[in-house]
């Protein structure tokens, strides 16, 4: 199952394409209700994981997100880190030069998920 949700003024881009392995989340993420934007977008991933790629890439390309989202980018990274489905995972995490905010936020999942291939990347870097 893929799954394509355009970015609002409130709500992240979501591109999850089975068939690549892939999952992306970019722009702002201060939905109304965080659980509700969220949910389809974790069926899609418990779909995806009964038959993932070899590797499973997650990129995160925000430009902000509110603690409520924090909590939800957490459990995302989580349920693929820990899933039992046989696939690697690789996320990057991509942030402005100028964003500390956002690097060190990536730091933080990085040092969460110190299990995980993690990488942060610059915009001018990618």
């Amino acid at each position: 199952m893929s799954l394509e949700i355009k970015a609002t003024l409130k709500t992240p881009e979501v591109n999850i394409n089975s068939d690549e392995g892939t999952i992306l989340l970019a722009g702002i993420s201060i939905p109304e209700d965080p659980y509700a934007f969220y949910a389809p977008v974790n069926e899609a991933l418990e779909d995806y994981l009964k038959s993932p790629q070899e590797i499973t890439k997650l990129e995160f390309r925000l430009e902000y997100f509110n603690t409520s989202s924090t909590l939800v980018i957490r459990n995302i990274i989580r349920s693929l880190a820990e899933s039992t489905a046989d696939t690697k995972l690789q996320v990057i995490w991509v942030y402005e030069e100028y964003d500390e905010d956002m690097r060190e936020a990536g730091e933080e999942f990085k040092l969460l998920f110190h299990k995980v291939a993690f990488e942060l990347q610059r915009v001018d870097e990618f």
